[in-house]
């Protein structure tokens, strides 16, 4: 890479851009997004198979270079995530986020070398790259942020936006350049398999714009017998908030993704069970965050004071197994006051409940939640979206057979 001291930017180099130079082949600057759909096309172009004939040869070659490097939008479920972060960046651009958002910056990979000067300014040397006109890129890290642009770009209107200000939003880059294939996808490699994802509970805590996460934040304030003292303690005490999986020595009831999911079986009923992984933004209509505060700290009191102490006892009872609280959650739905009618009193809900028998034994949950074991065992399996709507049909329907498992036990030869 070329230096060295200029008194004017050279028009005819390139486009000019502003950077800081990290090392002889890492630069970083921004620019607005626009300018960087120049250098890196809609992705979807390059795995357009009966399309690229028709693509000049530059753009032939980019499309090859960013096929070796990148995944495969469909195979990795690029497209799906691309939507919903083309939900995200709509609400920064239109300021819904007002402050709290983050996007990672684009990492650009450009095999040539780029020459760069120095120019002095009043503010001393500044140091400015020159990006050839017509350069081609492709992007080793944040291709699904970059796709997401481009996703606005065909409707800008239902996000409320023009397209003028899709590509005017200023975006971080780093730019790596004078590297071969090798090295753009060892970054590739790098970027993308070797940082630590945080487990779902600290994830959870740190999601402050998540509406079903707020409210199960808020609820962690509620007050909560203890079955054989009768002290009062706050929930928080009671729920783990770091760890994705209780230990047998652990003294809480459950984790916060638990809890949370309970919240948002309760808010939506059995819709919910598929919801429970996923950010939830909206509030089904006659639904506000006060009044599920309300609602279901009321339902959870309910449980808790009933059977605090099946709670209490975790390891031999299921009830707060994730799909069973979570079915508890969709059951708890109908109690809600924005659910449809009929719905069923707090009063009901527990009586419906009571003769439920939580003991963790294939007698009474296997087939629902889990199975018996060749050692004779009970073994949970399935998680919420696998046995929450029949765990939820167990408890609530009187029609079901396992309606009267859960209260009777099952004939050997059921089981």
């Amino acid at each position: 890479m070329g230096s060295g001291f200029a008194e004017e930017i050279d028009r005819g180099g390139g486009d000019p851009i502003r950077i800081l130079e990290l090392s002889p082949t890492r630069l970083l600057t921004t620019m607005p997004w626009g300018q960087l759909a120049r250098i890196v096309p809609d992705p979807r172009r390059a795995e357009d198979t009966k399309g690229l004939r028709y693509l000049s040869h530059d753009e032939q070659k980019q499309a090859e270079l960013r096929n070796e490097v990148q995944r495969s939008i469909k195979a990795a479920k690029k497209w799906e995530n691309a939507k919903g972060y083309a939900r995200y960046i709509a609400d920064v651009i239109t300021g819904k986020r007002e402050e709290n958002w983050a996007t990672p910056p684009f990492a650009l990979w450009i095999e040539e070398p780029l020459r760069s000067v120095r120019l002095n300014t009043v503010f001393g040397a500044d140091k400015v790259a020159y990006l050839p006109f017509g350069t081609n890129g492709v992007l080793v890290d944040a291709e699904t942020q970059h796709l997401a642009h481009y996703i606005l770009l065909d409707r800008p209107e239902e996000h409320g936006l023009t397209a003028d200000q899709v590509n005017r939003r200023l975006v971080g880059v780093e730019i790596y350049h004078n590297l071969d294939l090798v090295s753009a996808r060892q970054i590739f490699h790098d970027r993308n398999l070797l940082g630590v994802i945080p487990n779902k509970n600290v994830a959870l805590t740190s999601d402050s714009v998540n509406v079903a996460t707020n409210i199960t934040l808020a609820l962690l304030k509620i007050p909560v017998p203890l079955p054989a003292s009768g002290e009062t303690v706050l929930l928080e005490s009671l729920v783990s908030l770091r760890q994705r999986q209780l230990k047998a020595a652990d003294q809480e009831w459950m984790t916060l993704s638990t809890l949370r999911s309970f919240v948002i079986t309760a808010i939506f009923g059995r819709s919910g069970f598929d919801k429970t992984s996923g950010a939830i933004s909206e509030l089904p209509e006659g639904c506000t965050n006060e009044a599920a505060e309300k609602a279901i700290a009321d339902a959870l009191a309910l449980l808790f004071t009933r059977f605090g102490a099946v709670f209490q006892d975790r390891l031999r009872t299921v009830i707060a197994a994730p799909a069973v609280f979570a079915a508890l959650g969709a059951v708890a739905h109908r109690s809600m006051p924005w659910a449809a009618e009929p719905r069923r009193s707090l009063n009901e809900l527990g009586e419906l409940l009571a003769d439920v028998n939580w003991t963790r034994n294939a007698r009474y949950w296997g087939g629902i939640i889990g199975k018996e074991t060749a050692r004779g065992t009970f073994s949970l399996a399935g998680g919420v979206k696998d046995s929450g709507s029949r765990t939820a049909t167990a408890l609530e329907d009187p029609e079901s057979e396992r309606y009267e498992w859960i209260r009777r036990g099952q004939s050997t030869w059921m089981r």
